[in-house]
C-alpha cells in the first residue's frame, strides 16, 4: 500500500511540474485600458410595420412545439430514409426513416419550444 502512494505521489508531481513551471515563468496579463466611448442611439427607421410574430391562435395547429416536431420529423424521416437506402437498402431504409423521424421530431420540438419564430404555422 505504502509502495502504490509513492508511486501515486511520483505520478503526480511529474504530472504538475510542467504546469507550476508554466504558472511560475509566465506573466501577468492585461488588456489596454481605453476611454470609454459615448454611445449614441441611432434612430429606428419610421413606417415598419411593427407586426407580432406571435402565433395565430385561429389557425389548424396553433402550437409551435407541435409544429416543429411535424416539420423535424417530416424532414428526419425524408433524410433518414434516403441516409439509410444508399447505405443499407431495403433494412436501412425502414430503421433510418424511423430513427430519422424519432430525432427529427425531437428537435423540431425542442426548436418550438425554445425558439417558436422560426416554425412556420399551418394556416386554416
Amino acid at each position: 500500500m505504502k509502495r502504490t502512494a509513492i508511486k501515486t505521489t511520483a505520478k503526480l508531481i511529474v504530472a504538475a511540474l510542467p504546469v507550476s513551471a508554466v504558472v511560475l515563468f509566465s506573466g501577468t496579463a492585461s488588456a489596454d485600458v481605453a476611454a470609454p466611448q459615448p454611445i449614441v442611439a441611432a434612430p429606428v427607421a419610421e413606417g415598419l410595420p411593427l407586426d407580432e410574430v406571435a402565433t395565430n391562435p385561429n389557425a389548424q395547429f396553433p402550437d409551435p412545439a407541435l409544429n416543429g416536431a411535424a416539420a423535424g420529423a417530416l424532414t428526419g424521416s425524408a433524410g433518414g430514409g434516403a441516409l439509410g437506402s444508399v447505405v443499407g437498402s431495403l433494412p436501412g431504409l425502414v430503421t433510418g426513416s424511423f430513427f430519422g423521424t424519432i430525432i427529427g421530431a425531437g428537435i423540431g420540438a425542442l426548436i418550438g419550444i425554445f425558439d417558436p419564430n422560426v416554425i412556420p404555422q399551418v394556416l386554416p
